[in-house]
């Protein structure tokens, strides 16, 4: 058993950060299928509005993500040689970084929703639902470009439990929000999908508070508002933009993959739209913990190569691939096993039923492949220093197959549902077969400048 999954020390290491990562999922998961079965009940075009009005914040997320994770390889890195000092510096240079993305976004996101909803979907009702969503929501961007780049660094450092403790507060709050603002229940006013909306942004901006809170009175860490002040160095500098450019850019395909697939899934059916926000929280669920493994392998593996002991991040290499198998198994089988329960909450349409059941058949095949490919290619790779490779891999895969493979499946061909959702994550399989080579191939380990 241990040389299938490791000694005591690479578990108990995987578990301190995969699980925290897993349990924020699992908060998150609930929250956001309570607030789609409360906007369901809405009709299919409000729960269609709310979908596509969630591409634009997501495309955020993702640029943010990108930032973030590169900071978090060199800053893993810096912590496995025992340089907290740098781990500061990266931290400061991400967050004024992420901090001008954020206002770029919510300038878009406040001025142009109907504009930004259009790119989706050519449906009049599901742009007039989701535009003043999306107008409210932009006002998240600027306090989670904060929030989201403090909980990624930090856990270069060990501290993982601090955005499953702060994400369980926020969903929580959003919840409670939802229920009294979409509703009007207690005296509040009743906004509808509006509703969901300003719950978010209360949620959001508490969530904020208390990760800033926590960040500046950590004695393990110890960041102060002086530390603001830190500037990198040329040699930092230089890992950042040949790890962080691949990196965002990595993290930017893969949103405009899922956005250019909504943008030909907005186009099949408004009842099509519905069913993949279903099937989306049956996904959810079943990858719970796929990108909590996947982030503790890229932490885990820097770690290791920062302290340069590099036979050992080839041993932990192996161990995560052999885990990535099981848990994609797993995935699959629990999608399949969930399925009818999570349906069984939505009062939508027959079609759109009908839809849903055939997508969950296709997502039990891919949930497998993302499981593989994030272990290895957002993992192992980009936590070797392999962030370049990763990313024309991601680029190719998304638009030489998954994009005008899926417009011609969808649109052209008008095949069935199954097939339609199985054409846009091909991208999945290519990054498993490319990654199991690339890693067998060797030589996929490069050291920063954390000296």
């Amino acid at each position: 058993m241990k040389k299938i999954f490791g000694e005591k020390d690479f578990i108990y290491k995987l578990i301190s950060i995969a699980l925290p990562m897993g349990l924020q999922s699992a908060i998150n998961m609930v929250v956001n299928l309570i607030d789609t079965v409360m906007v369901g009940t809405l009709g299919d075009f409000a729960l269609s509005g709310v979908n596509l009005s969630s591409q634009f914040p997501y495309l955020f997320m993702t640029v943010v993500m990108g930032v973030g994770n590169a900071g978090m390889i060199i800053a893993s890195q810096a912590w496995g040689n025992k340089r907290p000092d740098k781990v500061k510096t990266m931290l400061a240079f991400c967050l004024k970084v992420c901090f001008l993305v954020s206002i770029l976004f919510f300038v878009l996101g406040f001025l142009f929703p109907s504009q930004i909803l259009s790119i989706y979907t050519n449906e009049q009702m599901i742009i007039e639902m989701g535009s003043p969503y999306l107008r409210i929501l932009s006002f998240t961007f600027i306090v989670q470009s904060i929030s989201m780049t403090l909980v990624t660094i930090l856990r270069s450092a060990g501290i993982n439990r601090l955005g499953f403790y702060t994400s369980t507060m926020a969903c929580l709050i959003n919840m409670c929000f939802n229920w009294l603002l979409i509703f009007g229940h207690y005296g509040f006013p009743k906004l509808g999908v509006t509703g969901a909306a300003v719950a978010t942004v209360i949620a959001r901006i508490a969530e904020c508070i208390v990760i800033c809170v926590y960040t500046f009175t950590n004695k393990k860490f110890r960041f102060t508002l002086a530390d603001l002040g830190l500037h990198i160095d040329k040699d930092m500098r230089s890992d950042f933009i040949k790890v962080g450019t691949p990196s965002i850019i990595s993290e930017v395909t893969g949103n405009l993959n899922v956005s250019a697939a909504a943008m030909i899934t907005g186009r099949v059916s408004p009842y099509y739209i519905a069913a993949n926000t279903i099937v989306h929280n049956i996904w959810t669920i079943s990858s719970l913990f796929l990108f909590g493994i996947s982030m503790g392998a890229s932490v885990m593996i820097g770690h290791e190569i920062g302290a340069n002991k590099m036979e050992k991040a080839k041993e932990y290499a192996g161990y995560f691939i052999r885990i990535g198998v099981l848990i994609g198994l797993f995935a699959a089988i629990l999608t399949q096993i969930i399925a009818p329960i999570i349906t069984s909450f939505f009062s939508v349409s027959d079609e759109t039923l009908l839809i849903a059941g055939k997508l969950k058949n296709a997502a039990s095949i891919a949930v497998f492949f993302l499981a593989m490919q994030l272990i290895l290619t957002k993992g192992i790779l980009r936590g070797g220093g392999q962030a370049g490779a990763v990313t024309r891999v991601d680029l190719l895969s998304c638009w030489l197959v998954n994009i005008p493979v899926g417009f011609i499946v969808a649109l052209v061909l008008h095949a069935d549902p199954f097939f339609i959702y199985l054409s846009l994550r091909l991208d999945y399989i290519i990054k498993t077969i490319w990654g199991i080579w690339r890693i067998r191939k060797g030589n996929w380990m490069i050291r920063m400048s954390v000296d």
